[in-house]
């Protein structure tokens, strides 16, 4: 007998515990049927509004001193990987602001009151550079999207979204 077990941790993501074809095959199915949920129009419009920021950010950011002080442009690859970012994102995420960095990274920002914000910059090679403020503490990284959002990443979000903090 062949099993695929799903377990749902501490935020709020499944993780797989598979390995054999049936279970990959489960797995794969299971992506299939999150896809088309996430397909519904609502969560479509959502995702297209928040590729539309992000396209018009690297439009408006694509040449050197974008910003007349300088700033690096936003290559292609950047823009990339900042679209694969948002694309992981869970639809249980709020939406962020999405802005560039001088140095030709893009950021996301998530902004819930005073002392209550978490920002993410990814560039060209999809390192993750990521800072949060929760009350009176702080949380700061690098990490690298590798094709999903490092758990860090998630754990700084839902840090945010917590009452608890």
């Amino acid at each position: 007998m062949t099993a695929y077990s799903l377990a749902l941790d501490n935020d709020m993501f499944l993780s797989d515990c598979g390995m054999s074809s049936d279970a990959n095959a489960l797995k794969n199915r299971l992506k299939e049927i999150m896809m088309d949920f996430s397909q519904s129009l609502a969560l479509s419009r959502v995702q297209r509004e928040t590729l539309e920021a992000l396209e018009s950010t690297f439009r408006d950011c694509s040449a050197d001193d974008w910003d007349g002080y300088g700033a690096k442009a936003v290559n292609t690859a950047t823009f990339y990987q900042a679209e694969r970012f948002l694309k992981n994102l869970p639809t249980t995420f709020p939406i962020p602001e999405i802005s560039a960095e001088p140095d030709g990274e893009i950021a996301f920002e998530w902004y819930m009151g005073p002392r209550r914000v978490v920002s993410v910059s990814i560039g060209s090679e999809g390192k993750i550079t990521y800072a949060g403020i929760f009350g009176r503490n702080k949380a700061q990284g690098t990490e690298y999207f590798e094709g999903e959002l490092p758990k860090t990443i998630i754990q700084q979000l839902g840090r945010l979204l917590s009452q608890g903090t």
